[in-house]
């Protein structure tokens, strides 16, 4: 008949595996017209296509199968409706949820890109306030570092990931020795999502230096800045801040890796 199509046309003109179109028909949800009692074959009219379409609409929009089996078989107006509201803010849900991961892997190509051509010697660069979520805790382990993340990673991770790059440490210039270990005052976590409310690093002139070492050259570059900026004239001031940005993790070329050391120079 001219209306009557089998299962491998009703699979080609939806795009739908005939795998799915026969597991449609063994749970009630879409069964065909007609099917054959000699050779099996599943046939269809062309007065179900609205109902496949209407299916086919609801699965893109994440409702379960069993919930629209029970809306084909019976439904108001109201309830119907309320099924497309319910969902329309789980779809609009996760277009935030998007857009905001979308806003991260930008960020973080750009930080990525920009590590690729940063200069290595010591520098003067005027930056924003910059929110952060601070933890004053000393520890001296890279390792109570990573448990006291997974502490507050529930708090944070809504704003920005903690990944290299977002996460980094702090010490008093009181509690750098002139020996390669020490422990940090505690870390900070760079907030790209932040309100108001968040402790915040000020704006100013910060002195900066990057290196492709490890941490217990920490105290070295700390050095290393305060000469520098003594060199101009200057004084810092506040705490020393440093994040790995490339770490073994992002490329095991070892000259590739970047540590960033920071300090504010007093105005």
């Amino acid at each position: 008949m001219k209306d009557q199509f089998t299962i491998g046309q009703m699979s080609k003109l939806y795009d739908i595996p005939v795998k799915t179109l026969r597991y449609y028909d063994e749970i009630g949800l879409f069964t065909p017209y007609h099917t054959d009692g000699v050779t099996g074959y599943r046939y269809y009219r062309a007065e179900q296509f609205q109902q496949l379409d209407m299916i086919s609409f609801l699965k893109d929009l994440g409702v379960p199968l069993k919930e629209i089996k029970q809306k084909l078989e019976h439904s108001t107006l109201d309830q119907f409706l309320h099924t497309l509201e319910k969902y329309e803010e789980t779809t609009r849900r996760k277009m935030n949820e998007l857009q905001t991961t979308h806003r991260h892997l930008t960020q973080k190509i750009q930080q990525l890109q920009l590590a690729k051509t940063t200069e290595r010697g010591p520098m003067l660069s005027s930056l924003p306030k910059r929110s952060i979520w601070k933890e004053e805790r000393s520890f001296s382990s890279l390792g109570d570092m990573e448990v006291l993340l997974r502490e507050i990673k529930k708090t944070v991770n809504h704003m920005t990931p903690i990944m290299v790059g977002s996460v980094g440490l702090f010490v008093s210039p009181d509690h750098i020795s002139g020996e390669e270990a020490f422990a940090y005052d505690g870390l900070y976590i760079l907030l790209e999502d932040a309100e108001s409310g968040y402790d915040t690093l000020p704006e100013g002139t910060y002195a900066t230096v990057y290196s492709v070492e490890d941490r217990r050259k920490d105290s070295f570059y700390y050095k290393e800045l305060v000469k520098f900026v003594s060199g101009l004239g200057l004084e810092t001031e506040g705490p020393l801040y440093t994040r790995q940005i490339v770490d073994s993790f992002i490329s095991h070329m070892r000259d590739e890796r970047l540590i960033e050391y920071q300090i504010k120079v007093r105005d």
